[in-house]
């Protein structure tokens, strides 16, 4: 049973942050309009960081190598995918789909580490 402390407060509000802080470097830098990046875009390093400290709070170990060859597996499988629908891989669709799918992957698991974390700590 862990106790509660501010650091897991830190790590609970983090992805907040990290997507407020995305969105004022994308609306700041103008990106969306020379790079067509969101804030989701910028977010998702931040966010496996944060999946490895909270995991590793949490479990006394990471899930992050679990994760990142869940990731992997994901982007074997678009591809096959891709190359199966449209006879080629558009490799500009491929990566954009793929990153916005790996930040959808990453909020999931960070939800789920912090209601696991929020209940392990009762």
């Amino acid at each position: 049973m862990t106790i509660f402390s501010p650091i897991y407060l830190f790590w609970y509000v983090f992805p907040v942050i990290v997507l407020l802080a995305g969105k004022l470097c994308v609306t700041a830098f103008s990106l969306k309009k020379r790079f067509r990046l969101k804030a989701v875009d910028l977010s998702v390093p931040f966010l496996l960081v944060g999946i490895h400290r909270l995991s590793s709070l949490s479990f006394r170990f990471s899930i992050f190598p679990y994760f990142l060859l869940t990731l992997f597996l994901l982007g074997i499988a678009l591809a096959i995918l891709h190359a199966y629908y449209f006879d080629a891989i558009d490799y500009r669709r491929f990566f954009r789909m793929y990153w916005r799918l790996v930040f959808l992957l990453t909020l999931l698991l960070y939800i789920v580490l912090i209601v696991f974390s929020i209940i392990q700590s009762f």
